[in-house]
C-alpha cells in the first residue's frame, strides 16, 4: 500500500506542478521529488520482497498507515521549506511592522 499510496501522491503533485504550479518560487518541484523517491523506495522494497519469496504489494493496514504517514510528512516538510524561503515576502513584512 506504501507504494501505491506514494505514486498516486506522486503522480498528482507531477500533474500539479506540470499544469498549474511550476513558478520557481513555489518550490513545488521538490514536493514532486520527494514523493517520487518515496515511491521508488517502495519499488526497490517490493522488488526485494519478491526476491525472499514474498509478495510485491503488502495490502495491510498497517502499510497503508505507513504510506500515508509519509505523504503527510512530505508535505509539511515541503510547507515548512516553504516557509523558510517566503517566496511571498510575508514574514519579512511581518518582522519589518514589529520592529517600527
Amino acid at each position: 500500500m506504501c507504494l501505491i499510496i506514494t505514486a498516486i501522491a506522486a503522480i498528482v503533485s507531477a500533474l500539479i506542478w506540470y499544469f498549474k504550479l511550476n513558478d520557481p518560487k513555489y518550490q513545488f518541484s521538490t514536493l514532486v521529488l520527494m514523493y517520487t523517491g518515496a515511491a521508488l523506495m517502495w519499488c526497490v522494497d517490493g522488488i526485494f520482497a519478491v526476491s525472499e519469496g514474498e509478495g510485491f504489494f503488502d495490502l495491510s493496514a498497517n502499510d497503508a498507515l505507513l504510506g500515508l504517514v509519509v505523504v503527510v510528512c512530505g508535505a509539511a516538510f515541503w510547507v515548512i521549506k516553504l516557509m523558510i524561503s517566503d517566496p511571498n515576502g510575508v514574514f519579512k513584512k511581518r518582522l519589518a511592522e514589529k520592529v517600527k
